[in-house]
């Protein structure tokens, strides 16, 4: 298949690069065609270096995503209206398109009790104040939002938000992970649960329709915070037991 990442530049998308790169033809999508590009030849390096295959190209997100089967939204968050538009227009009903988009604000935390949100206040002299929080947009989730954004016909699937970017990017260690999975349309679902296949020590798990992703989607920030606070688990993930 063909995969373009959109955000193949950034940690989980290098990750996606390397793994899926060896089996598949994938396009590293970027703002800037020529940032693409050198991506695409760092991460053909870093595969060579190891004797893997590779087939990775670079280009920018519209022509990368018009290229694909399968376009992989791998953005920040606040990028969403702008490249959603921008490739739009490309886009029809024969892709998958898979959401890893998370909304996450960093030490800016609230706890909601009653109807006003009171602030979490961080001493940064006592504490480093390095904390990550889900910020759940007005439709739920950053997969509902992106959904509405797409033209008629196409399904969303939302998944890869418990794996560390790091983990990905991580040849000398094995995986053994559950990857969740939600979406509305079985088939484009299986689609993106045997591209969690194609990546060794990963296992999909579906977890419901595509609302479930505002229940998966926090689990990064969860991730995050883990890993910082215990230094032990760096790279946490999840096991379905």
């Amino acid at each position: 298949m063909k995969i373009a990442i959109l955000g193949g530049t950034g940690n989980i998308g290098k990750g996606f690069a390397l793994r899926w790169g060896q089996i598949h033809d994938v396009i590293v999508g970027s703002r800037e065609k020529e940032r693409a590009q050198e991506a695409a030849a760092e991460y053909t390096a870093f595969l060579s270096e190891r004797s893997l295959p590779s087939k990775i190209t670079g280009d920018e997100n519209k022509a990368a995503a018009e290229a694909a089967d399968i376009v992989v939204i791998a953005i920040r968050y606040d990028q969403i209206p702008t490249v959603m538009e921008h490739i739009k227009p490309v886009l029809c009903n024969c892709q998958t398109v898979l959401s890893v988009v998370v909304p996450m604000i960093k030490d800016r935390c609230y706890l909601n009790m009653g109807t006003e949100p009171v602030k979490i206040e961080v001493d940064p002299e006592e504490y480093n104040a390095d904390y990550f929080c889900y910020a759940p947009p007005k439709s739920g989730s950053a997969a509902k939002e992106i959904q509405a954004l797409l033209p008629p016909g196409i399904d969303l699937v939302a998944s890869f938000h418990n794996v560390s970017a790091k983990r990905l990017e991580d040849f000398d260690k094995d995986m053994d992970l559950d990857i969740a999975v939600c979406g509305n349309n079985k088939q484009t679902k299986d689609v993106i649960m045997q591209l969690v296949r194609d990546i060794p020590g990963l296992n999909p798990v579906d977890v419901g329709p595509l609302e479930a992703a505002a229940l998966t989607e926090p689990i990064t920030p969860l991730l995050l915070n883990v890993a910082k606070m215990n230094k032990e688990l760096r790279h946490a993930g999840i096991k379905f037991v």
